[in-house]
């Protein structure tokens, strides 16, 4: 696992992406990418109804909803189109969004579910699991 400040970095860079992205959208013309471009605006994803998944598994457990969440393909296209830097952005700012709008949450009170104790540990039960029936 990463160093405390190497995590508290990556979840500063995650809160600031993650508002730019919210900025960026609400004021981009729908169709921002050229036509010949084949690759996802990850940007415009809708996520409604991986949420509304997450959501429904969360009544279940958090450690669910981190699942639901870990299967959805979309991460793996996030992977393999951006990387491990920008895929690590894009599921922090998921998890920011989702707790937003399931709680309605402020982007704070979001950050700090995701960094406590409690989220991280369900976080990472739940991608061994998946880690250990993939492999």
């Amino acid at each position: 696992m990463a160093s405390q400040n190497k995590q508290d970095k990556r979840a500063q860079r995650a809160k600031a992406k993650a508002k730019q992205n919210r900025t960026r959208r609400a004021s981009e013309p729908v169709e921002s990418l050229p036509v010949d471009d084949d690759r996802i605006d990850f940007t415009a994803v809708d996520l409604t109804d991986l949420f509304k998944r997450m959501r429904d598994a969360e009544h279940s457990s958090q450690q669910a909803m981190c699942s639901v969440f870990l299967e959805d393909p979309l991460l793996e296209l996030v992977l393999e189109q951006e990387g491990e830097e920008e895929a690590t952005d894009f599921i922090l700012s998921a998890l920011i969004e989702y707790r937003q709008w399931s709680t309605e949450a402020t982007e704070e009170a979001a950050l700090a579910w995701i960094e406590s104790p409690a989220f991280q540990a369900d976080y990472v039960a739940a991608s061994q699991a998946l880690q250990k029936a993939a492999g």
